[in-house]
């Protein structure tokens, strides 16, 4: 399965999403307001217009190497 590392552009945006993403599925919350999400995750989004921005594209080795680099920092 792919993921998708999103941000959005406001703290609204984002909180409005973020009800809508975790009834439908598995989300990480990472810092600096961003998430990644599963791929219809963001069909949703679209399908919702709800503002958001994909900044890359993943899989599932990549999501949990970006998951043990976070937890190595400080936040």
């Amino acid at each position: 399965m792919k993921f998708a590392r999103i941000s959005f552009p406001s703290r609204d945006a984002a909180v409005q999403a973020y009800y809508g993403l975790a009834r439908r599925g598995k989300i990480v919350s990472l810092p600096e307001g961003q998430l990644i999400v599963p791929e219809p995750a963001v069909g949703w989004l679209h399908s919702e217009g709800l503002a958001h921005e994909v900044l890359e594209w993943m899989h599932q080795d990549h999501v949990t190497q970006t998951l043990r680099d976070s937890a190595a920092h400080k936040v």
